[in-house]
């Protein structure tokens, strides 16, 4: 069995990181007792500031875990070994595989597709890859009609998740529209973003869906998988 430690060995330590919407003394106060109600024993406030006193106060509470985690119980999911790279870059340059790619709707961040994208990065540019990177804020209809024009045989697709949905409404929009604009069995269409899920992605009509952490190897093997299968 195992527990989380921090002073010492298997001393139950953890730390939260919460957001209050509350002055410093409510949510010092406050966040002592969301800790207590967490089941932690010996909880105590080792941090707290106060972000802006109209919006609330960030704090960090220690306390003591009073179970142990059995190993031999523990539920991991199966790691499926990407492609080798070789194999990878081989088939993309005998197939010529062309890549249309853009963060999508009002998201302005571009930093996690360069990093799939760009070979300085490791991305999938280094295995033969031709991309087309359409940019940030861009419209569903336009990396269709771009896919379309290039006759690109992969869609990628950036989304942040927000409260209304929109990561939902834009890969269910992708997969609608390539239905009717009758390339959706020519292509495949992969959606990624921090906390982007395989599973929500594929509810969606994705192929797939990558969240953080994700290489450009990850990406490459899946799309080298799928076209070989």
């Amino acid at each position: 069995k195992v527990k989380p430690e921090v002073q010492w060995a298997g001393d139950g330590v953890i730390v939260l990181s919460m957001f209050l919407p509350t002055g410093e003394r409510t949510s010092h106060f406050a966040s002592l007792e969301i800790a207590r109600n967490l089941g932690l024993k010996e909880t105590e406030v080792i941090h707290k500031q106060i972000m802006h006193p109209a919006e609330g106060t960030y704090v960090e509470v220690k306390g003591v875990l009073p179970f142990s985690i059995d190993l031999e119980e523990v539920r991991m999911p199966e790691i499926i070994p990407n492609l080798e790279p070789e194999y990878v870059e081989k088939i993309v340059r005998e197939k010529n595989l062309k890549v249309v790619a853009a963060t999508v709707g009002e998201d302005e961040h571009s930093v996690g597709m360069r990093e799939i994208l760009d070979i300085k990065h490791e991305g999938i540019e280094k295995f033969g890859f031709k991309c087309y990177y359409l940019g940030t804020s861009i419209s569903i209809e336009k990396v269709i009609d771009a896919a379309i024009e290039v006759d690109a045989k992969i869609i990628l697709i950036s989304t942040i998740i927000t409260h209304g949905e929109i990561h939902r409404i834009n890969m269910r929009r992708l997969n609608q529209l390539a239905i009717e604009k009758g390339i959706r069995d020519k292509v495949i269409l992969i959606a990624g973003g921090t906390q982007i899920k395989d599973k929500m992605a594929k509810e969606e009509g994705m192929d797939t869906g990558f969240g953080r952490g994700t290489k450009g190897i990850d990406v490459a093997s899946f799309i080298i998988g799928k076209l070989t299968e």
